[in-house]
């Protein structure tokens, strides 16, 4: 495992004026591109931080990012029950390697988790934006929180609980969401629990725009070692996770599945231009 004190994040924006970037970054460019039934944001990863920063600065509404890759796209892609989910999303990002060649090429970029959440961390330090850490073990999310204070001195982070939950331990999170009112909550679960738990309870958020980061918590944590750099810049971050956890392999089914059902739309798609 690795320590707390080794967990360390450089961005390409160290020596940038980053405030100043962000804000000249025009957000109605993004548009939705439909893979497989599902509506894409098709975003850079500066174009999402811009978009999040953008809805926490206007304080209208509750707002939800989803991340997705392929296993999790097969869960929800149209037909599905938990389809309801993507519809109700705020945004939703390509996470998962597999979504650009399902898109035939259309999709900017991938926006891996951790980047993103970490760019994020760094604006929310500057702009004063407060940070509400719920879900993992106890002993995680307090590394996490000690790590972040560590790295981002001036980072504000109202609350942080565990997300193993009994009704009494909710209901104190509940009350804690809305007596902070956070401008951002992590939420760390397993899918589709967290998505579930998300949509739930969009009462107590308030004006907070709700990430769900899934295992980034362990991995900022040091509990999970990240995956190797060939891992990631391949986009097979999902094979790294089944490698060091060997039960994962149900995945790779879904991601089969995956396969075939855009191959299949590809082809259907080709005779109908044909037509």
């Amino acid at each position: 495992m690795n320590s707390p004190e080794s967990i360390t994040h450089h961005s390409s924006k160290e020596e940038r004026d980053y405030l100043l970037e962000y804000q000249s970054i025009d957000i109605s460019n993004i548009q939705k591109i439909d893979i497989l039934g599902i509506q894409f944001d098709n975003a850079t990863m500066d174009e999402a931080i811009a978009k999040i920063a953008y809805w926490i600065d206007k304080k209208d509404r509750f707002h939800h990012v989803l991340f997705m890759d392929p296993p999790r796209l097969m869960k929800l892609r149209s037909g599905k029950k938990l389809h309801r989910i993507t519809s109700k999303a705020d945004m939703i990002l390509a996470e998962g390697a597999g979504l650009g060649w399902a898109s035939n090429g259309q999709l900017k970029a991938r926006i891996p988790v951790i980047a993103l959440l970490m760019d994020l961390v760094r604006l929310a330090e500057l702009k004063g934006y407060t940070i509400f850490m719920l879900g993992a073990k106890e002993e995680v999310i307090e590394r996490v929180f000690f790590n972040l204070t560590r790295h981002f001195p001036k980072l504000r982070i109202v609350g942080r609980h565990a997300g193993h939950m009994n009704r009494h331990r909710e209901l104190m999170v509940k009350e804690a969401i809305r007596k902070t009112s956070p401008n951002i909550i992590l939420f760390a679960n397993d899918f589709p629990e967290q998505e579930i738990w998300i949509e739930n309870n969009t009462g107590f958020f308030g004006n907070s725009v709700v990430i769900g980061v899934s295992g980034a918590f362990d991995i900022l944590s040091g509990k999970d070692r990240k995956a190797p750099d060939f891992f990631k810049l391949k986009g097979y971050t999902w094979l790294w996770r089944i490698i060091a956890r060997p039960y994962r392999i149900f995945r790779m089914f879904r991601i089969a599945q995956f396969i075939i059902f855009v191959l299949i739309s590809k082809i259907l798609k080709k005779k109908s231009n044909s037509n």
